[in-house]
């Protein structure tokens, strides 16, 4: 009946067009006109598979045109990242969380929230150091961390740093260093929260 419905009235919208519409976007418009699939087992195989590059592609689409996110842009993996099973401890799980994906209060988020206007993306400026504060100068510019630097980075990642060498860094598996990124995110954030009028 549904089948029906929707071959002799245009434009209705039930299950039947959404399964229709669905196995279209998928490529597989053949197994609508055939009502039939062949091999079940395979055709659900390859229709998962369909979905979940489907959805990937259009993730990373979305994000690609977005003005948010610029940093997680640039580590963004559609899979479980390490991290979560590296970092036990919770606090300090979420901070990297939050550095990862911009949900902090970094001047490069916060100045977005601004109202009645946002600020101006050039002059979302560090109070400390008069620079742009993204992710980027949190964690390898800015002068109110650099004693916790020096404590928690490798000096390979401090010395003549770099967006590249920061990707690096975030996309590490090293337990050692993931765990020290983590705590000096952590830390960082309760130095800023303390020093910072927010």
């Amino acid at each position: 009946m549904l089948k029906s419905d929707i071959e002799n009235r245009q434009n209705v919208k039930n299950w039947c067009s959404l399964v229709r519409n669905l196995l279209c976007e998928l490529g597989f418009y053949d197994a609508w006109l055939a009502q039939s699939v062949g091999n079940v087992n395979m055709f659900l195989s390859l229709a998962k598979q369909r979905l979940k590059d489907h959805f990937i592609q259009n993730w990373s689409s979305r994000l690609e045109i977005s003005s948010r996110a610029l940093f997680y842009n640039n580590i963004k993996c559609f899979e479980l990242q390490p991290y979560y099973r590296i970092i036990n401890i919770k606090k300090f799980r979420v901070c990297l969380t939050q550095l990862r994906v911009s949900s902090h209060r970094l001047q490069i988020e916060a100045g977005r929230w601004n109202k009645p206007e946002s600020i101006p993306l050039n002059e979302r400026k560090c109070n400390f150091c008069n620079k742009i504060e993204d992710e980027y100068h949190f964690m390898l510019e800015c002068i109110l961390y650099r004693e916790l630097r020096v404590k928690f980075i490798p000096r390979y990642y401090r010395m003549h740093p770099n967006m590249f060498k920061l990707i690096e860094l975030f996309k590490s598996n090293d337990v050692s260093i993931v765990k020290n990124l983590s705590v000096y995110i952590y830390k960082a954030f309760e130095i800023r929260k303390n020093n910072v009028n927010l």
